[in-house]
């Protein structure tokens, strides 16, 4: 048997992180920069629409409603290279969401190797938003439910602009405390955050309370009911 040869993924940068269009700021760009010293990368941009489904879970979809450019390109050792990216549909009552997938192309199979050979490429997203005409940020702790490993943070977003959850601490008392990290809720979504209780623990508790801290909407506290009797069921 031949063992798969590994093709080293490079090393690449990327600047800004994430983008925020509208009508005063139609266009901008990114700076990808390859931070290796001796090879080039070979890159490619690929842009999709970002949704979330009912449990929050992302879901994309190939999409031609931003302008960008280059689409293939390469950057060589040490250099970089910028992505223009422009408004290509008007904005909405609600905010829409995309992602910008910078992929790394797989290099050629090496001809003086035998045998199967495995390329591991870097892959990075990079969220891009198109706001509204009229920004409406709020969110809420909509309620707890109890899964067979502890709970759920159903967290819903009640306004047209995305926030992100920096924090989710669930403490009851001096029995538990937990801290989440939860990332985007994206506009007109809910987001399910799973909290690992210990079942011994769950049986034990009785009111949660809630603190919910994001970059768009502050911090919003609850205390809401357990009931103990749902610890571990299915």
């Amino acid at each position: 048997m031949l063992a798969p040869m590994v093709a080293e993924a490079g090393l690449f940068s990327i600047s800004p992180i994430r983008l925020d269009l509208d009508r005063q700021n139609k266009t901008d760009s990114i700076t990808v920069r390859n931070d290796d010293a001796e090879k080039k990368l070979d890159l490619q941009a690929r842009l999709y629409e970002w949704t979330q489904d009912a449990d929050g879970k992302d879901i994309y979809v190939e999409s031609a409603d931003l302008v960008f450019f280059p689409r293939i390109f390469t950057v060589e050792k040490q250099d970089e290279r910028v992505i223009r990216v422009g408004l290509k549909v008007p904005a909405a009552a609600t905010e829409k969401a995309f992602r910008l997938f910078i992929e790394e192309l797989p290099p050629p199979p090496d001809a003086q190797r035998k045998g199967a050979q495995v390329a591991f490429v870097l892959r990075f997203g990079i969220p891009i938003f198109l706001r509204p005409e009229t920004e409406q940020i709020s969110g809420s702790i909509e309620r707890v439910d109890a899964t067979p490993g502890g709970a759920a943070v159903i967290v819903r977003n009640t306004g047209n602009r995305n926030f992100q959850i920096q924090s989710l601490n669930v403490k009851s008392g001096s029995l538990f405390e937990k801290d989440i990290v939860g990332g985007y809720v994206l506009a007109g979504s809910s987001k399910k955050l799973a909290v690992e209780i210990p079942p011994d623990i769950c049986r034990k508790l009785g009111k949660l309370e809630i603190v919910l801290k994001s970059d768009g909407i502050g911090t919003i506290e609850r205390t809401l009911d357990w009931d103990a009797s749902h610890c571990g069921s299915k």
